[in-house]
């Protein structure tokens, strides 16, 4: 039987990356990428036998997350999306809360969301959660929250009036006290769906309380999962890479180069990402794998366009997409060390070319 990320390349090839350009241009990611990803049994990678999850090790989980990012970027962040609230529910200590809906998610029945970069953000909370009986009152906005209209529950964090921070249970629909924005027009990965959802006195009850946490093991945990390479980078690479050898000689050349450094990048994240699993997190070298990741991911789209010439540019062209999918994973799960690593590796190129 295949395993997770057979499973993963064959949906990626067979599915996601034949329509990829159209996902790209779509309003919202196809039901029936939802549905074939469900199929195939990965909404589940991170949870556990017992809820249908198959809990699979760390580089499985990569190497499926680098097949779907290369095959659609946005198909794949709506479902990389859905891995947050899954972990979370594996790891509250509310069993009941676990039992309610980690079978569901697991199963693909329903697709999760999850809005918290808000709490990477200097000043006053963007989220306020106030203890009220019997639950939390939610009042701010947070600006960025993906598969709206598609995923049926949310995982928010805020900030408590005492500054710990929480995650809560939201039902993915507008209510009372909880209004989204019409979608947000993205550079990248527009059928993500994308919204900003303003919170006005939304009470939560305690019993949809995933997880309470004080801030230092907060920014612990976020730093060490921000500061590594998104393995969808590489899959932006191993997409690009072919379709750069097939420009000619010149173009299979610089294809094979960037195939060497490729393996090199891919062999030293998944070194140190192996190190952090097992607690070794060295924060300086995760950030400085990543930004190697971002940058090759840029200059092999980048290749690609420029080989593919003016035809590049047109929306049906997988360069053109690919640049914008690189751009992105720029800025995604940025954090202050991840940025000054990134922006130092431009400080490397500053000779002319012979």
């Amino acid at each position: 039987m295949d395993g997770p990320v057979e499973r993963a390349r064959r949906v990626g090839a067979e599915v996601l990356a034949p329509v990829a350009q159209a996902t790209d241009q779509a309003d919202a990611v196809p039901a029936h990428h939802i549905a074939a990803l469900a199929d195939a049994g990965l909404f589940g990678i991170y949870g556990p036998a017992s809820h249908g999850g198959s809990a699979v090790a760390g580089p499985v989980a990569r190497a499926v997350h680098r097949a779907l990012g290369g095959a659609c970027g946005a198909t794949y962040f709506v479902w990389a999306q859905h891995q947050g609230p899954t972990m979370l529910l594996v790891a509250t200590p509310e069993t009941g809360l676990r039992d309610r809906w980690l079978s569901r998610l697991c199963a693909g029945d329903m697709v999760g969301g999850t809005a918290f970069a808000h709490l990477r953000r200097p000043g006053p909370p963007a989220v306020l959660a106030t203890p009220v009986h019997g639950g939390w009152r939610l009042d701010g906005e947070a600006p960025w929250a993906s598969s709206w209209g598609i995923a049926g529950v949310y995982t928010v964090a805020a900030f408590t009036t005492d500054g710990d921070v929480v995650w809560l249970l939201v039902p993915g629909h507008e209510q009372p006290g909880l209004a989204p924005s019409p979608p947000l027009r993205l550079a990248a990965m527009q059928a993500t769906v994308t919204v900003r959802l303003r919170f006005d006195g939304l009470v939560v009850p305690d019993t949809d309380v995933v997880l309470q946490l004080p801030p230092e093991l907060w920014w612990a945990i976020d730093d060490g999962l921000a500061a590594r390479l998104n393995p969808a980078v590489l899959g932006v690479v191993d997409t690009a890479l072919p379709l750069l050898a097939a420009h000619g000689d010149q173009a299979g050349e610089v294809a094979g180069a960037l195939g060497d450094e490729l393996a090199d990048c891919a062999a030293a994240n998944e070194a140190l990402a192996v190190d952090a699993d097992a607690g070794a997190v060295d924060l300086p070298a995760l950030a400085g794998g990543r930004a190697w990741g971002i940058d090759l991911a840029q200059r092999s789209a980048l290749a690609l366009l420029t080989a593919a010439g003016g035809r590049g540019m047109e929306r049906d062209h997988p360069a053109q997409r690919l640049v914008r999918e690189a751009a992105f994973y720029a800025i995604q799960a940025q954090i202050a060390l991840g940025r000054e690593a990134a922006l130092r590796r431009f400080l490397t190129a500053r000779a002319p070319v012979a």
